[in-house]
C-alpha cells in the first residue's frame, strides 16, 4: 500500500489503480484490502468528477464488512447513515471488527 500511496501524492493515478487492483486480488483477508481501498477512494475521489465512483468504492468495501447501503436512497440519508456508522465505529480497534 505504501507504493500505492507514493504514486498517489506524486499525482500517478493509473499506477494507483494498477498497484491497488493487484492488492485485492493478493489479498488474503479483508483487513488486508481495507488500506488499498482507502488509497483508491483518494485517489479516486481526487477528481472532482469521479467522487461518486470513489463513494461507490467505499460503499463497496463497506458492504465487504456487512455495511450495506442502498443507492436507491436519498443521497442525504446515505450521507447520514454513514456518519451514524462512522460515529459508531469511532474508537474501536479494527482488529477486533475484522476478527468478527
Amino acid at each position: 500500500v505504501s507504493y500505492a500511496e507514493t504514486e498517489y501524492c506524486n499525482g500517478n493515478f493509473k499506477n494507483v489503480r494498477d498497484t491497488v487492483g493487484s492488492i485485492i486480488a493478493h489479498a488474503k483477508s479483508l483487513d488486508d484490502k481495507v488500506p488499498a481501498y482507502k488509497t483508491l477512494c483518494r485517489c479516486v475521489g481526487s477528481a472532482k468528477l469521479n467522487s461518486f465512483e470513489a463513494a461507490q468504492i467505499g460503499l463497496d468495501a463497506l458492504g465487504q464488512l456487512g455495511e450495506y447501503f442502498s443507492l436507491k436512497s436519498s443521497f442525504v440519508s446515505s450521507l447520514a447513515e454513514i456518519f451514524k456508522t462512522k460515529l459508531l465505529l469511532m474508537g474501536k480497534n479494527v482488529d477486533i471488527i475484522m476478527s468478527k
